[in-house]
């Protein structure tokens, strides 16, 4: 408390010394401090100039300490008083900043960060900033936050805001990013994971969301460093309207993630099961019939029949025909 209202150490020692003693003078405060008692008098001067010890009656060098909550409410207050004039200070000119945004147009709606140490900045102060809520898309490789980083997390969930991350099912296999996982679970984080997540993305109370551009690293490229890493900053408009309507489209066909017995990361299967319909097309494409076959025997388009495999994929949460089948196996679909 007192770091933040003024007072160096010195002078926090010699208040809790006061605070023990019913009243001291220069000297036996001296001698309890290691100082000079030219030093211990002027800091008594000091702390009774600020308020936090008076006098004693009828002795003028002898001193007691004043109640804590007379000497500093005033200046608590006062302080109080000057973060809610801030606070409105800056809520009125985030309003006159998107008002002139919306005013010259989307374009200006968006922000580019360059380099990794400017990302890492920027994900810092979004994180730290969150009052309510924060959505994160996550996929390796980590750019501008090592896997065993972003303590801030810790810090905002304890905080008492809501984290909601999809994670892509390949960040599973990797054991860094899955202690980090675990220890993110946890603390509280809301957790799900799909097959494939397409982008790097984390939204702080729908209000700014900072989306990370493709990276291809100088190594995997087999040339050179070429262009740093970078991300783009999203203020409220349609974009951002978009961007969190596409993550809770993959939050909704996400699995979620919970912590197994033996304390590790697992994916908890869904209750779902395909419509008879599609369990049907599944049998089908299972005999090894050609798509033209199935769509002659369920009497429908050879374009629908490709559009609800792809659906039987994406709701098994896998990539290919091969892994579908292996998976409704596994399901006991069939």
């Amino acid at each position: 408390m007192f770091e933040t209202t003024s007072f160096d150490s010195v002078e926090v020692r010699a208040y809790r010394s006061l605070v023990g003693m019913p009243e001291a003078t220069p000297s036996q405060l001296a001698r309890r401090l290691g100082l000079s008692g030219r030093e211990a008098a002027r800091l008594l001067d000091t702390l009774e100039a600020k308020g936090l010890v008076c006098r004693a009656e009828g002795a003028a060098h002898r001193f007691r300490a004043s109640p804590p909550d007379l000497a500093l409410g005033p200046l608590l207050l006062s302080r109080q008083q000057e973060l809610q004039a801030a606070r409105s200070v800056m809520a009125k000119l985030t309003e006159e900043y998107r008002h002139q945004t919306r005013r010259r147009g989307s374009a200006e709606a968006v922000e580019t960060v360059t380099g990794a140490r400017a990302m890492a900045r920027t994900f810092d102060q979004l994180q730290r900033g969150a009052q309510a809520e924060i959505l994160a898309l996550c996929k390796p490789p980590n750019v501008a936050v090592p896997s065993r980083g972003n303590d801030t997390q810790l810090d905002v969930l304890a905080a008492g805001v809501t984290y909601r991350a999809v994670y892509e099912r390949s960040a599973l296999e990797v054991p860094p990013e899955v202690y980090r996982i675990r220890e993110f679970v946890e603390c509280g984080e809301q957790a799900r994971v799909a097959a494939e997540v397409p982008v790097k993305m984390v939204v702080a109370d729908r209000q700014l969301a900072m989306l990370v551009t493709p990276f291809v690293r100088a190594s995997d490229a087999g040339g050179p460093a070429g262009d740093p890493p970078s991300a783009v900053l999203v203020r409220p408009g349609a974009l951002l309207d978009a961007l969190i309507a596409f993550f809770e489209s993959l939050w909704a066909g996400a699995s979620p993630l919970v912590l197994t017995e033996d304390g590790l990361v697992g994916e908890r299967e869904s209750d779902r099961t395909p419509s008879p319909e599609d369990l049907l097309l599944l049998s089908l494409l299972l005999t090894g019939l050609t798509d033209t076959a199935i769509a002659g025997q369920v009497g429908t388009s050879l374009r629908t029949v490709q559009r609800r495999i792809r659906d039987l994929i994406e709701f098994a949460g896998v990539r290919t025909r091969m892994q579908l089948a292996w998976e409704a196996s596994r399901r006991g679909w069939l």
